[in-house]
């Protein structure tokens, strides 16, 4: 008996507690509260609205209202007080001031970058980073080999302003004022004062500012770019036959100068002589370790014997210079010495004043080069370069597979010559000796 009474008061509490609940939810259903001063979010309502890292300011101090209006009645509805930019200028200070504006600001669509509420970036933007926000619109622009930093990282915002600028397709800055920013080390004020190559061109004539498929974001390849400007440089090269290696290697002229600035002219990396040095480490070795060197090595000047780009001649010199180790004598042959050193050198038989090579007066320089066939070259006796002996004179002379060493010994009036070539001779410029050849 008392079972039956335990379990009737027990389905009657249940029963109670059903009617309870049904009226309290009906209730609820029939009076939502639309008071203005009471907070929208709350676990029952809207609690995924506040769920950002960045949250609008009036949504920080719970105050909806600032945006959204109670419609009046019983029903729970509400509407945003203005429409598209007008509700945000309220607030945020008009953007459309800028000569160039962006589409969305021109538009006045704010809600097409950012989210009315919150977000996992700041300024509410929608998607972080903000090149995803970006792409939505534009192209992508990191889908070359080589990125721009900024690009890398997503940070669009770091050269154009999201709204408007006075500067065409949104910069920050003007031509390569923007590009100094980051590139100070280009800027002529930070660097000395030393001139930008090229000194009125922007930095997008030479570079993409997103991304490339060369090194240095260049809009072409190293080569073809400089000769869009050095035209004069392009056509010397189709036309010369021998050409400097290094400008169609790597980083073509970037490999011999600098593209920005240089302490050097013209844009060297190094001064000339050191330059080419790097490369030619074998002849820095000779040059070190010589007693006597050609005065234009001894002053760093390669290019006043080799021309730095190409040359119709051989070892891009200059101009003419007999190669092999003869040659009938013609004056023009002889151009690039004939330069520097007076061509009556070679020209007169008897000479007392244009060389010391002469036994009294008889010229031996003219016994040796001025012949009808077999003269023999200047390089047969004497190193470009360097030599250990006086005179530049060769330690010894290649023939074919032969090397004849060439021993020359300097005296106050003359000197002596002992070589394959010939038996020793002497010659003195104060008292002749007899000589065969005379």
């Amino acid at each position: 008996m008392l079972g039956r009474i335990l379990k009737a008061i027990l389905v009657s509490c249940a029963l109670l507690c059903i009617a309870v609940y049904a009226v309290t939810v009906e209730a609820a259903k029939e009076e939502p509260h639309s008071d203005p001063f009471r907070s929208c979010v709350s676990t029952e309502c809207h609690a995924p609205i506040v769920d950002h890292k960045y949250l609008h300011g009036p949504l920080v101090i719970g105050q909806c209202t600032v945006c959204h209006a109670p419609i009046p009645g019983s029903e729970h509805k509400f509407r945003v007080l203005q429409e598209d930019a007008a509700l945000c200028r309220n607030c945020h200070r008009p953007l459309e001031t800028e000569a160039f504006q962006h589409d969305p600001v021109a538009e006045g669509k704010c809600l097409e970058c950012h989210d009315p509420h919150g977000s996992a970036a700041s300024s509410q933007i929608r998607i972080s980073p903000v090149a995803g926000l970006c792409d939505e619109c534009h192209d992508p622009v990191a889908t070359n080999k080589y990125i721009h930093d900024p690009v890398a990282q997503g940070e669009c915002l770091g050269c154009h302003p999201a709204h408007g600028s006075k500067e065409p397709k949104l910069l920050n800055a003007s031509g390569r004022t923007l590009c100094f920013e980051c590139h100070d080390e280009m800027d002529p004020a930070a660097n000395g004062g030393r001139k930008i190559h090229p000194e009125k061109a922007d930095c997008a004539d030479c570079h993409w500012p997103h991304n490339s498929g060369y090194a240095n974001l260049l809009t072409k390849p190293p080569l073809e770019l400089c000769f869009g400007c050095h035209e004069d440089l392009k056509k010397a090269m189709e036309l010369d036959e021998v050409r400097h290696e290094a400008v169609f290697e790597g980083l073509g002229c970037s490999e011999c100068h600098r593209a920005h600035t240089s302490t050097f002219a013209p844009l060297l990396r190094e001064p000339p002589g050191d330059l080419c040095y790097t490369c030619h480490d074998e002849l820095k070795a000779r040059v070190n370790a010589a007693r006597f060197r050609h005065r234009p090595v001894e002053d760093n000047s390669c290019s006043a014997c080799h021309q730095p780009h190409s040359s119709m001649h051989a070892k891009r010199l200059l101009a003419e210079s007999p190669s092999g180790r003869y040659s009938p004598y013609d004056p023009a042959r002889y151009a690039l010495c004939f330069s520097c050193h007076d061509e009556a050198i070679a020209g007169e038989r008897y000479s007392e004043i244009y060389t010391d090579f002469r036994n009294g007066a008889l010229n031996l320089h003219y016994l040796h080069v001025n012949k009808e066939d077999h003269g023999r070259t200047c390089l047969t006796c004497h190193d470009g370069h360097v030599s250990n002996q006086p005179r530049l004179i060769r330690n010894e002379v290649q023939y074919g597979s032969w090397r004849i060493t060439i021993r020359f010994t300097k005296t106050e009036t003359g000197g002596n010559c002992s070589s394959g070539c010939h038996e020793e001779y002497s010659y003195d410029r104060v008292n002749p000796v007899q000589l065969n050849a005379q």
